[in-house]
C-alpha cells in the first residue's frame, strides 16, 4: 500500500488529476488568496487535494509511473496496480480508517459512506511552495490613536523607588529579633526580696543603739588685749627689715645716650655739556686728519676732532650753550658744503 502512495504523491506534483481504477480519483483544486475578516488571517492562493469517488476509468498515469519504477511492461505494472488498490480497500474495511501520507485521510462514516479529509496540499503548488497563512491585526485610524497619546500624555507617572535589601541582612535582623523576644519571654522574673530573711548576726538589733549624740564644741574666746600686744611686737621687726632692704640695694648708674651726628653730604659734581657742531664722521684717525687738512680755516675756524664709541667726529665748533650752538649751526648750514652739519652733545 506504500508503493501507490508514494507513486499518487509523485504524479500530483505535475498533474492535477490522479485515478485510481475502480476506487477513485485525486483532482487538485486551485484555490485563490482569502482573507477572514473574523480572524484577521490571510491565506495564499494554494490547490488542495480533493476527491471524486465517480472517477473510476484508467487514464494510464499509474501504470505508467509503476513500468517506469520498476521496469516491467504495461501487463505486469496493471496487475500490480490492482493488487495495492485491492490492498487498500481491504485496509480501510478492517481499520475503518487509512492515511495516505501528505494526501490526506480515508475514513468510513456511519452511514458506510468514505469520508475523504485533505492532508498538506501546500507541496503539491509549486507558485506558493513555503508560503503560510498569516495573521495580520487591523490597523486604528489615526485619530483613534491621537486619543490614545493624548490620554497616556495626561495620565501622570507614578515615581517607583527601589530599595535594595540583602536577603542575608533580613535574615540576621529576624533572627536578632527573635532571640530578644525569646530572652524576655524566658527570663525569670523578678520579686521583692527581703533583706533580713537572707542577714545573718551575732549581736541582737536591740543591743546596737542607733543614735549618738555629739557634743557641742563652744568657741574660746580671744581676748582683744592679747592679740594688740602681738600686733605691736611684730610691727617694728617689719619697719626694721624694710630699711634694711633698702640699704642693701646697689645705685643703678646713668645711662648717657650718644646722638650720632650725620656724615656731611658729598657735593655731587655736575659734568658741563659741550655742544659740538659735526661735520663729517671717520671710523680711523688717519681719515678724519686728513679730512681736517683740506677745510677751509676761515669757515670753520676751530675745526677739530672728537672720539665717542670709536668714531672719529670732524666738528667746526664747540660751545657750552646750546643756544649759541644751535645759532652757530644755523649759519653754517648755510654753506652747500655743510649743509648736513648737525648738533653732538658731549659730557
Amino acid at each position: 500500500m506504500l508503493r501507490i502512495i508514494t507513486h499518487i504523491e509523485r504524479l500530483l506534483l505535475t498533474h492535477d488529476c490522479v485515478i485510481l481504477p475502480k476506487f477513485g480519483g485525486f483532482v487538485l483544486q486551485t484555490l485563490p488568496a482569502t482573507y477572514q475578516e473574523e480572524k484577521h488571517l490571510f491565506r495564499p492562493m494554494r490547490k488542495e487535494v480533493m476527491f471524486n469517488v465517480t472517477l473510476q476509468h484508467t487514464d494510464g498515469l499509474l501504470s505508467e509511473s509503476y513500468m517506469q519504477t520498476y521496469g516491467v511492461d504495461y501487463r505486469k505494472a496493471q496487475l500490480m496496480l490492482e493488487e495495492d488498490i485491492e490492498a487498500l480497500n481491504v485496509s480501510l474495511e478492517q481499520d475503518k480508517r487509512i492515511t495516505l501520507g501528505r494526501i490526506g485521510t480515508f475514513s468510513i462514516g456511519e452511514e458506510g459512506q468514505t469520508i475523504f479529509t485533505p492532508g498538506d496540499s501546500g507541496v503539491f503548488n509549486a507558485n506558493s511552495y513555503g508560503l503560510s497563512s498569516f495573521h495580520f491585526p487591523v490597523l486604528r485610524s489615526l485619530e483613534e490613536e491621537r486619543e490614545e497619546v493624548a490620554l497616556l500624555a495626561g495620565k501622570k507617572k507614578k515615581d517607583v523607588f527601589y530599595i535594595p535589601v540583602s536577603r542575608k541582612l533580613i535574615r540576621v535582623v529576624v533572627a536578632s529579633v527573635a532571640a530578644v523576644a525569646l530572652f524576655f519571654v524566658v527570663s525569670t522574673p523578678v520579686k521583692e526580696v527581703n533583706l533580713s530573711a537572707y542577714t545573718a548576726s551575732f549581736v541582737p538589733t536591740e543591743m546596737i543603739n542607733y543614735r549618738f549624740e555629739e557634743p557641742i564644741s563652744q568657741p574660746e574666746e580671744i581676748q582683744i588685749s592679747q592679740v594688740d600686744e602681738m600686733v605691736a611686737e611684730v610691727t617694728p621687726k617689719i619697719e626694721a627689715t624694710k630699711e634694711t632692704e633698702i640699704a642693701k640695694t646697689p645705685s643703678v648708674p646713668e645711662v648717657r645716650k650718644e646722638v650720632a651726628v650725620p656724615a656731611p653730604k658729598a657735593e655731587l659734581v655736575a659734568t658741563k655739556k659741550m655742544y659740538h657742531i659735526v661735520i663729517a664722521s671717520f671710523p680711523t684717525e688717519e681719515q678724519a686728519n686728513e679730512y681736517i687738512s683740506g677745510v677751509d680755516r676761515t669757515q670753520c675756524k676751530n675745526v677739530s676732532k672728537v672720539v665717542r664709541d670709536g668714531k672719529y667726529r670732524i666738528y667746526a665748533d664747540k660751545f657750552n650753550n646750546r643756544a649759541d650752538a644751535e645759532s652757530y649751526m644755523a649759519t653754517l648750514r648755510k654753506i652747500e658744503k655743510y649743509k648736513d652739519a648737525w648738533l653732538f652733545i658731549s659730557r
